[in-house]
């Protein structure tokens, strides 16, 4: 947020003086802020429209105000001002958010330091929307007006523009009646377009317009058909464009001149790169661009694949110039042999290789990533003696998500690092294969070993908590989950494995017979993505005769982002069934508390960063005080894993945490029997 903007504030008269330090605490936070009171029964006399103000804070418990009113007033007038409703019982106020209030504050909220923190976020969250919806409507209006001009300019141009839909004229300007000898639009609309190509060239303009990614660099030359029945030599461009939410394909038509064979040739030579042969950066640009606005305006979703090698400068100072060229066109013979058909290959600028996989989903990407993996070998083999050509491989899909070329780029690089981790960590723990038949095998053969490890309270409660976690047993040692989870989850085991989690925990629980068990259960991301689990779970439940509320299902914050609208399906139908949610790995997003708003958990497991230190830094202790406070005000438990050091229990009951983990406590062990203290009897002998 652009913190030197001047904010004009709407403020009701309030005789507590609650304003004022209001307003004191958005100053503080760096907010420009222009404040000015009103009665609160009715909107300042302003004419609609002129955006002079850009936030109100209603009072809603002071004596006198009209708060529906005003709300009825402000959608009357269709004046987009967001008004938050700062209240003693928000319950009381709620309907009013069906008349368009922003929010209702708990005025409670304001007499903690966690919640003044909570509110200046909201405040900013709201200021931010309204910037972004005021800059939404200038662009409509931009674009309004440059379709205004661009339908002036088809108008009033000679050239010969039409629009086609279904191989129909939706449109046609004056320069297209003419050239092909129409009176009128009626007279046009029913012809379609290939009725005015020539047999012979039939084929030939079929196949043009086909070929979307050519659109704009190259020309076909036909023989058109003029309604007097006379033939003339014409040029076809085409372009892909959305009318009213049509997709509907835009072409003109001009008289041939000149050489368009030779054109075409020039054209195809301006977007090559004369290294390697494959289309330059600026040639790849446009293709992406035009990919872009495919799965934008279309839903015709592509991806992008790039191949980097770090040393090719290197080896290209041994090689020389000439021999650097046979190299290059080596290599993108050998991309090319590995690629579909329709598959358009590039290098950037910056040496990088790119692999344009048109009309893709993520399935065709990752076949074609596979592919291209098991050409490192080959592509290897091409560096001369002494140099080394190792390529890391990472791709992005460009769905109608997609900004713009620079960022699809830059995922695609994100996603070759993250690759890179993942091969790196798979040779540490052995074969990804081999690990995946043992775990294939233990789940045939019901052999995966559950361990327990207590989450212990620091506050007064009666129940106990124990974490489930799974090991995979060997002949010579254990296997832990970080090192076949990933592998599991991309080869789809990660239900099966929940599934015999769940399954064998229910048993245990009924084995103890003690109603104030519960066990926390990690879920897998395949889980969230399931459509049969919760039904299962449910049957599972009713055979094994337990309550939902013993078991309490975690997913990490990691799953919620990467699947935000699945996770939070998946959460919501998990509290209809009456379960309790816990979100782990909390704070290891960008924004950990909107994804805590996005699954409405009753539990929250730290992430490692918020405990670092937490006993030598004392701002590292206040930043984990004031997200507990924080967390606590929305009705959210708090855990700290992996507590190793026993010292730092008091430093976590100061921040009033909720509970503890860590094997300075119990390691996960076979058996659920913990306690911090024992209760023996002992009997004394009576002396004389």
């Amino acid at each position: 947020m652009d913190l030197t903007v001047t904010h004009n504030i709407l403020v009701n008269h309030c005789p507590s003086g609650k304003a004022d330090k209001i307003i004191g605490l958005l100053r503080r936070a760096g907010l420009g802020v222009r404040v000015r009171e009103f009665e609160g029964n009715h909107l300042p006399d302003c004419v609609p429209g002129c955006d002079s103000h850009d936030l109100i804070l209603l009072f809603a418990d002071v004596p006198g105000q009209a708060n529906e009113t005003l709300l009825r007033q402000l959608q009357s007038s269709r004046r987009d001002i967001p008004c938050l409703l700062i209240c003693r019982a928000p319950a009381r106020w709620l309907p009013l958010l069906n008349l368009g209030a922003a929010g209702l504050i708990n005025d409670t909220l304001l007499d903690s330091a966690a919640g003044q923190v909570e509110f200046v976020y909201r405040i900013k969250r709201e200021l931010e929307q309204l910037k972004l919806r005021r800059e939404a409507r200038r662009a409509n209006s931009s674009l309004r007006e440059l379709h205004q001009r661009l339908q002036s300019f088809m108008d009033a141009t000679s050239e010969a523009i039409a629009c086609l839909q279904d191989g129909l004229h939706q449109y046609a300007n004056q320069g297209w009646l003419t050239f092909f000898g129409f009176p009128s639009q009626a007279a046009l609309h029913a012809v379609p377009f290939m009725d005015l190509v020539a047999d012979e060239d039939l084929e030939k303009v079929r196949d043009f317009l086909r070929h979307r990614l050519d659109a704009g660099q190259q020309r076909c030359e036909f023989t058109a058909l003029r309604r007097d029945g006379s033939e003339i030599r014409a040029t076809l461009d085409s372009s892909a464009i959305t009318i009213n939410g049509d997709n509907s394909l835009q072409v003109l038509i001009q008289p041939a001149k000149g050489n368009s064979v030779h054109h075409n040739a020039i054209s195809a030579a301006r977007s090559k790169d004369l290294q390697s042969g494959l289309l330059n950066e600026s040639g790849l640009e446009r293709l992406l661009n035009q990919a872009i606005s495919s799965a934008v305006y279309q839903g015709r979703f592509s991806a992008v694949i790039m191949l980097s090698a770090a040393n090719l400068s290197d080896i290209a100072v041994v090689l020389g110039r000439t021999d650097m060229y046979l190299l290059l066109s080596e290599i993108a013979s050998l991309l090319a042999s590995a690629c579909p058909t329709q598959a358009v290959l590039g290098r950037l600028d910056a040496g990088d290789f790119i692999v344009l996989m048109p009309d893709a989903d993520t399935e065709s990407c990752q076949q074609l990533l596979a592919r291209l993996d098991n050409q490192r070998n080959l592509l290897a083999g091409l560096a001369p003696d002494g140099t080394e050509l190792q390529f890391s491989i990472g791709a992005a899909m460009i769905t109608d998500e997609a900004p713009d070329v620079d960022t699809l780029l830059i995922r695609a690089r994100q996603h070759q690092t993250l690759r890179q981790y993942q091969h790196a960590n798979a040779s540490s723990a052995g074969e990804t294969g081999a690990t995946m038949t043992l775990l294939r095998q233990a789940l045939s053969e019901d052999s995966l070993l559950l361990v327990y490890q207590p989450t212990v309270s620091l506050k007064v409660d009666a129940s106990e908590y124990y974490e489930v976690r799974v090991r995979l047993p060997m002949a010579d040692r254990i296997i832990y989950p970080g090192e076949f989870l990933d592998a599991a989850n991309q080869h789809g085991y990660g239900e099966r494995i929940d599934r015999y989690v769940i399954s064998h925990a229910l048993r245990a629980i009924a084995g103890h017979n003690n109603a104030k068990l519960r066990l926390t259960i990690n879920l897998t991301p395949n889980s969230l993505l399931s459509q049969t689990l919760l039904v299962w779970l449910t049957q599972e439940l009713r055979r094994h005769k337990q309550s939902p509320r013993q078991l309490i299902l975690q997913i990490s914050e990691m799953d919620v982002v990467s699947a935000p609208v699945e996770a939070r399906r998946f959460c919501l139908q998990v509290r209809e069934l009456g379960f309790e949610l816990a979100l782990t790995h909390f704070g290891c997003s960008l924004d950990p508390f909107r994804v805590l708003g996005q699954v409405q958990a009753d539990y929250v497991k730290l992430d490692r960063s918020l405990l670092h230190q937490v006993e030598l830094d004392a701002d590292q202790r206040e930043r984990l005080h004031d997200v507990v406070s924080t967390l606590h005000a929305q009705g959210v438990r708090v855990i700290a894993p992996m507590v190793e050091d026993i010292e730092v229990l008091p430093l976590l009951w100061q921040c009033n945490v909720n509970f503890v983990q860590g094997n300075c406590l119990q390691q996960p062990e076979q058996s659920m029997e913990f306690g911090l203290f024992k209760t023996e009897e002992i009997s004394l002998d009576s002396v004389g």
